[in-house]
């Protein structure tokens, strides 16, 4: 075990406190400084739009300020995190917005706005001639299960019977994906581990997703320290916290992804992205500016969650 020095632990501090968002800076405040949890939302608030959803690059790779299936979710999520109740601002508006955005015949949101291609953006946002549905499986489970498990949360103010269907197609999308819909950066499985670990979805729904996902984990995450500063799908990625539910399985790699995130801290105190855009040579600096921010609030809290920080 390498654990982070508090010289490191001060260093991505003071990095958060001066080059973070304020979003960011306030989530570090309140997670490592005892800050009240209400001091995270009206920073959070400033990426809600009028029609509820969330957007102004919340997600740092998709610049379009219009609200997004993608941004909601990390927004809610949030909320979740926070037990934010319903008659909050905040939330209602998020619900409002994904009831009214969800398409009711696939029973899936669009990921990014229509017209995210008129604004800087990573190139696998991107869609041409529905390139975009292509490459994320029509929405299926990339923003969909995501979504659904934060839905959840607030389970008691939808109806019922939407919050079925939409389960039940989910559900049945992760059960039929394999190793191959999995792979790559891991990143749908991300999104099938948040709901696994939903709290109020239905037993039995639970304990197949759970071991699904256990054994896709097992089978996807990228377990050589060579891979790490690659995209790709890490340890810490797929079981962040000793609490998740893929990280029995991982036992043999999580603690040297671990040590690895210890000795690949930037003397400047931040963990740095392992992606790059080709376009927008000029937006880029400032969304991998804000991704490091996120990335070492993400470390941060891995290494708190472990025992990995002195």
């Amino acid at each position: 075990m390498n654990k982070l020095s508090q010289t490191q632990f001060n260093r991505a501090a003071a990095y958060l406190h001066n080059q973070a968002r304020p979003l960011e800076r306030a989530l570090f405040e309140h997670y490592f400084e005892g800050q009240p949890a209400e001091r995270v939302l009206p920073h959070l608030a400033a990426y809600q739009n009028p029609d509820g959803g969330f957007g102004k690059a919340l997600e740092p790779d998709m610049r379009a300020p219009a609200s997004s299936a993608l941004a909601t979710e990390n927004g809610l999520r949030l909320l979740t995190e926070f037990e934010v109740p319903t008659d909050h601002p905040l939330v209602r508006g998020a619900l409002a917005y994904l009831q009214d955005t969800l398409d009711d015949r696939a029973l899936t949101w669009r990921v990014v706005p229509p017209d995210a291609n008129d604004y800087p953006h990573a190139p696998w946002w991107h869609d041409a001639d529905g390139s975009l549905e292509r490459t994320f499986g029509d929405f299926r489970i990339i923003p969909r299960a995501g979504i659904l498990a934060a839905l959840y949360a607030y389970q008691a103010n939808l109806a019922e019977d939407w919050l079925d269907r939409i389960t039940a197609d989910t559900t049945g999308q992760i059960l039929a994906c394999g190793v191959d819909g999995f792979g790559g950066g891991g990143d749908a499985l991300v999104y099938a581990r948040r709901l696994a670990e939903a709290p109020g979805l239905p037993p039995e729904e639970q304990e197949r997703l759970v071991a699904h996902v256990r054994a896709m984990a097992a089978a996807v995450v990228a377990r050589q320290p060579e891979q790490w500063s690659q995209y790709c799908a890490p340890p810490l990625k797929l079981a962040p916290v000793p609490q998740s539910v893929t990280a029995p399985v991982l036992q043999d790699c999580l603690p040297a992804h671990l040590d690895y995130l210890v000795a690949h801290q930037d003397p400047q105190g931040f963990w740095d992205v392992t992606w790059a855009w080709g376009d927008y040579p000029q937006v880029w600096p400032t969304a991998r500016q804000e991704w490091r921010g996120v990335l070492t609030l993400d470390a941060l809290l891995s290494l708190q969650a472990f025992g990995w920080i002195q």
